[in-house]
């Protein structure tokens, strides 16, 4: 059975803007210092907690104050993140091509199946799986083992699963898991960060050519 599993923040959906508006504007209301734009790309896509400390510069003993009043500004405007051109295009073509198809993200689960159902992709996706309500299982091994659970609930044999994804973090996780992984230039990972991927996918109708020849 053919298998894939996509991050989502990056790949799917150009969340930048929203992600980063967001942190913005809960760093001013806590009188942190806010980074540049190039850094705060780096916010993208990690887990939150890590994002927040590693990223932000936030201190760890005000790690949850902080996350909280981001999440409280981004949940207003995580829906107005549009799709990468050409990604639903590929799920529906994946789809149609017998593909069993999942979500794997750091986001929080419940706000990314809201997300994919305000987009119209969520039909898609045999399951999404994401960080908990807690974040603090957010880590990309973990979340992959989250969906391929989930796909294994319904009877789905997600082994030779290939991961997609745009940060260092997605590639590890799927090698951590023992799967392969597709790294995509779109996102917000400089290009050394799919170094170690199977392939690396400049558009989406290239990643489902790669996809297509790892399955094979």
């Amino acid at each position: 059975m053919r298998v894939a599993l996509f991050d989502f923040d990056g790949t799917l959906v150009d969340s930048g803007p929203t992600v980063i508006g967001a942190a913005k504007e809960a760093l001013t209301r806590l009188g942190f210092p806010v980074p540049d734009d190039q850094a705060l790309k780096g916010f993208v896509g990690p887990p939150l907690l890590t994002g927040i400390t590693q990223v932000l510069g936030v201190p760890v003993d005000r790690a949850v104050e902080f996350r909280d009043t981001y999440r409280g500004i981004y949940v207003e405007t995580m829906t107005q993140a549009p799709l990468y051109p050409g990604i639903e295009d590929l799920l529906r073509h994946l789809t149609e091509d017998g593909w069993t198809l999942a979500v794997a993200t750091s986001k929080r689960e419940d706000l990314a199946a809201r997300i994919a159902e305000a987009k119209g992709i969520a039909g898609y996706f045999a399951a999404i799986a994401g960080a908990d309500i807690t974040e603090e299982n957010a880590g990309k091994g973990w979340v992959i083992g989250r969906a391929l659970g989930l796909l294994k609930d319904q009877g789905v044999d997600a082994e030779g699963a290939i991961m997609v994804g745009d940060r260092l973090h997605d590639v590890k996780g799927a090698t951590d898991q023992g799967l392969r992984s597709v790294f995509v230039t779109w996102g917000y990972g400089p290009l050394a960060e799919g170094r170690d991927a199977a392939a690396i996918a400049h558009n989406p109708t290239q990643l489902g050519g790669f996809l297509a020849e790892l399955a094979a």
